[in-house]
């Protein structure tokens, strides 16, 4: 699932639902456990669908980032992994006045 998701990158909802549909029929779900589902079923009509033009595809990536704080959270883990946060705990706790 990991892959799919992956490779559908740029790809609508709906196009990746049709090619969902297209793959997944009643027989082919019938005979998953003689022959388990590939890669490979999904990779042929999910290139029929259309793609998102890259720049599309930028402007929504920017949006949903400015959006959830996605691009933060990928760059402070980023800096974590090479190591250049210098080992300063960013995240500082706030003290806040208790409820009574």
């Amino acid at each position: 699932m990991s892959t799919l998701a992956h490779i559908s990158i740029g790809y609508s909802a709906g196009s990746i639902k049709e090619t969902c549909e297209k793959v997944l029929t009643e027989y082919r779900i019938r005979n998953q456990d003689y022959r388990p589902l590939t890669l490979n079923e999904f990779i042929g009509p999910l290139s029929l669908r259309q793609n998102t033009m890259d720049d599309q595809y930028e402007e929504i990536k920017a949006f949903t980032d400015g959006i959830t704080g996605d691009k933060k959270r990928r760059d402070t883990d980023a800096k974590a992994l090479l190591g250049d946060d210098d080992g300063k705990d960013k995240k500082k706790k706030k003290k806040g006045k208790k409820k009574k």
